[in-house]
């Protein structure tokens, strides 16, 4: 209903509801809005201002109980701004002539500053009408004052709790615990985030705080909210609101109570004192004071504080979250129960472990009654889920994002996760090795972590070569460690996220190496670069799912479950796109992930999910799921390159003492266009004009571009003969050069690789750490299956792929001539 109104918000419940008393109307194509009060009034709904206007005129006449009849829109009023006029008019009379209230609206999520500007021209409307009472409205935030027998110029002292309820007084304080017309609203979703973007606005300042400190203070005075509602007790009022002639001195004197209290009961929280002035905690209680959080339910809670955080944290520490839907897909695939004891040494604002709870929690409450449901998954919350997070702030985050969640939060600690453990057991002794059903865990990428500023490296496997300790190691490297240490023995789970260079660079083996000693490797999933893109951070990475070994535990040759997701559910700039991790589609991951449980044997592979045999990663060495899907099934018999060609690897510095003077001819690859037909730019120099090692290439030698983008633009060419007499002939060492044993098949070798259908195997079979430095290794090349035809085919199409490409040539020369002659032919008229 009315596309210009959030169906989840209190603004369109009303709109409803005034529709129903047939207090509202709309046009056929809903632009209009129809008025039915003291005059049939019609204006443009587009404005954001009208569904304020418009939702507030509802609640009036329903809620205040104020006859509409007595009520008036757009006000003329006199010895005023010309033209100036009141949004909403309340009148003590039919007749229209003794003004009781005046009503100003403003569009939801204005600043303080326009929100004060609105309170003059309010005031001014009051003083000129002569209204007893008058009312700011911005969306969910609203300030009443009493205007009859106070000075024109107060602002403070006639403040009042609410206008009154059909002409009565007004009451010291609107809010009251358990009385239905008076107690809080549960929030609506998009209620609750305009609240705390509006709340974090008031605190920022427009930039005077770090958003993130602002953030800290934010999250404080929501601590105290949902404080306040907790320990109101039934029939008494709130004392997170702002009474009737209350100062901000007032109110923050029992902001401040209240936060002093809960921080004694839970100092692992926040330790130091609410750090605001008095005017902005008001402002923020004014954003709030309405809303019930305790009762809101926690899926709107849920995806309200993480937009909320996401807007504040995106850009500035992006590394500490981790998107949604790779949250809550891998989540789903370790299935935590309550008794499940579930650990995230890296948790960030808390993503995994708020879904584990979640999905206890949906269990719980399909399966129990309201009480035992409560009781099953909040006992799991607080006493089986525990996080460590480096950024004390950020701990806080979590722990107030689980508070918000309804709890969890007390085993989450401040500390690295890579520390000694008796660090961490000082602050809570269940963090201890073999002891962890589930870990779930998006570690920090790339810092480096050196033996000359850190005392644990040593205490790592990972972090010796042999006996003998590194004087570097990788973060992620040994987090996957402690990861697994963390797991119990035999059965204990592990969903890591891991960058692609740990999945495929050679150097790495000792790494997987390492895991597969370890675990039972279960599943590798390959996500999209952009997957974290809008997070601030573009590394490709993949999901590893592990089982801890027992000690001793041998495995036969298993079968490991692999995925390629292309869409994870949210896009490089945010937004919804389809999620191929985790959905209703039966060819999702997640559901393709549970048929091949069910039956591992019968399992058949899709477009994106296979599985492969464990010896085939250990001959491979590589665990990215992108390396063995794009194996292709050739028709006809296949061998391996060398069975037809030698891999050369010849290499000469011209520069050196030796060839400085020698005379070269040089084929670099960024001289190559893309798709090239022949090799036009050759490079005639001496030696010592040339840096570095290069390649020796001969006439009829293949050079392959071994970086992933350039292979994939089929920088694929035979060397030519040249013309000139020159010492040698070199190619840059971002080829991988090819020598055919019969020199009739240089372009069929050539024509083969130049196919869609051996790009792609190729291109699976690069490794590095982002996709555009993927290179191909020589010896990934040596093993891949080669389509090898017997020498009279060969031969045949060698000839047929020589003549295309020279006649495809000669048909591009023709062209630019053709293309040049025309531009002569222009030049004559001129």
């Amino acid at each position: 209903m009315l596309e210009y109104v959030d169906n989840d918000s209190i603004f369109h419940q009303n709109i409803k509801r005034g529709v129903e008393n047939k207090l509202i109307s709309f046009s056929e194509d809903e632009s209009k809005i129809i008025y039915n009060c003291s005059r049939e009034y019609s204006t443009s709904f587009r404005n954001p201002e009208e569904k304020v206007r418009a939702s507030y005129f509802v609640e009036l006449v329903v809620d205040y109980q104020y006859p509409k009849e007595n009520i008036d829109i757009e006000v003329k009023v006199e010895r005023r701004i010309p033209d100036d006029r009141a949004d909403i008019v309340v009148y003590e009379d039919k007749e229209l002539k003794s003004p009781f209230l005046i009503v100003e609206t403003k569009k939801d999520g204005i600043s303080d500053s326009e929100f004060s500007q609105a309170i003059e021209q309010a005031f001014g409307n009051a003083n000129s009408k002569r209204a007893k009472y008058a009312i700011v409205v911005a969306g969910n935030t609203k300030t009443a004052f009493n205007i009859a027998g106070f000075n024109s110029s107060e602002r403070e002292k006639n403040v009042i709790a609410d206008i009154p309820v059909k002409y009565g007084k007004a009451p010291k304080y609107k809010y009251k615990k358990g009385d239905t017309s008076k107690d809080l609203k549960i929030a609506y979703r998009e209620d609750l985030i305009s609240a705390l973007k509006k709340s974090h606005s008031s605190v920022w300042q427009g930039g005077k705080l770090a958003p993130t400190t602002a953030f800290d203070e934010v999250s404080k005075l929501l601590f105290c909210k949902l404080k306040d509602e907790k320990g109101t007790k039934k029939n008494e009022h709130y004392k997170f609101q702002i009474g009737s002639q209350e100062t901000p001195d007032e109110v923050i004197e029992r902001i401040q109570a209240i936060y002093e209290e809960a921080k004694n009961d839970d100092p692992q929280v926040f330790k130091d004192r609410i750090n605001l002035s008095s005017e902005i905690v008001y402002n923020v209680v004014e954003h709030l004071q309405s809303l019930n959080l305790s009762k809101t339910d926690l899926d709107t809670k849920g995806v309200a504080f993480e937009i909320f955080m996401q807007d504040f944290f995106i850009g500035k520490m992006g590394q500490f979250f981790t998107p949604r839907p790779v949250v809550q897909f891998c989540v789903k695939m370790v299935e935590p129960q309550q008794s499940s004891k579930v650990l995230d040494p890296s948790c960030g604002s808390g993503g995994f472990l708020l879904y584990a709870m979640d999905e206890v929690r949906q269990f719980a409450e399909a399966n129990y009654d309201e009480f035992e449901a409560f009781k099953h998954w909040h006992s799991f919350a607080e006493k089986r889920l525990f996080g460590i997070e480096i950024n004390d702030q950020i701990a806080r985050v979590c722990k107030m994002n689980m508070i918000i969640h309804d709890d969890g939060h007390t085993n989450v600690i401040g500390q690295d996760a890579l520390e000694s453990l008796s660090v961490m057991q000082a602050q809570n002794s269940e963090f201890k090795e073999n002891s962890f059903d589930l870990i779930l865990s998006n570690p920090p990428f790339g810092a480096t972590i050196k033996a000359k500023e850190v005392k644990y490296l040593k205490s790592f496997d990972l972090g010796k070569n042999g006996v003998s300790e590194r004087k570097t190691q990788k973060s992620e490297i040994l987090f996957i460690e402690r990861c697994i240490k963390f797991a119990k023995k035999g059965i204990g789970r592990i969903a890591i996220v891991v960058p692609e260079g740990i999945m495929t660079n050679s150097s790495l083996q000792y790494v997987r190496d390492y895991i597969l000693e370890n675990c039972e490797l279960l599943a590798s999933i390959s996500l999209p670069e952009s997957a974290f893109s809008h997070f601030g951070a573009g590394i490709k990475s993949s999901v590893l799912f592990l089982r801890r070994k027992k000690d001793g535990e041998k495995l036969k040759d298993y079968t490991v479950f692999m995925a390629v997701a292309k869409h994870v559910g949210i896009s490089s700039t945010g937004r919804e796109e389809e999620n191929e991790l985790y959905s209703e589609n039966p060819q999702c991951i997640y559901n393709q992930w549970k048929l091949y449980s069910e039956n591992k044997v019968k399992y058949k592979k899709t477009e994106n999910c296979y599985t492969i045999k464990l010896s085939e990663i250990n001959t491979e060495g590589p665990f990215n799921a992108t390396r063995y899907i794009w194996k292709p099934e050739f028709t006809k018999s296949t061998g391996k390159i060398e069975d037809i060609a030698d891999i050369i690897s010849d290499k000469i510095t011209p520069n050196s003492d030796d060839n400085e003077y020698s005379n070269f001819a040089l084929i670099r690859m960024d001289e190559l266009q893309n798709n090239p037909v022949k090799i036009e730019n050759i490079i005639y120099c001496l030696g010592s004009e040339i840096e570095g090692s290069l390649k020796i290439v001969q006439p009829g030698d293949i050079l392959l571009a071994r970086l992933g983008p350039s292979m994939l633009n089929r920088k694929i060419i035979v060397v030519p003969k040249i013309a000139q007499t020159v010492d040698y002939l070199v190619a840059s060492p971002e080829f991988i050069v090819i020598r055919p044993k019969n020199c009739t098949d240089s372009y069929y070798i050539t024509g083969v690789l130049r196919t869609d259908l051996m790009l792609k195997y190729m291109y699976s079979k690069t490794r590095g750490g982002t996709p555009s430095r993927y290179r191909l290794n020589e010896e990934d090349f040596k093993v891949i299956d080669f389509p090898i035809a017997d020498e009279k085919i060969r031969t045949n199409k060698s000839k047929s792929f020589e003549k295309s490409l020279n006649d495809y040539y000669l048909s591009i020369q023709d062209s630019k001539q053709k293309l040049i002659n025309s531009h002569k032919t222009i030049e004559l008229d001129l």
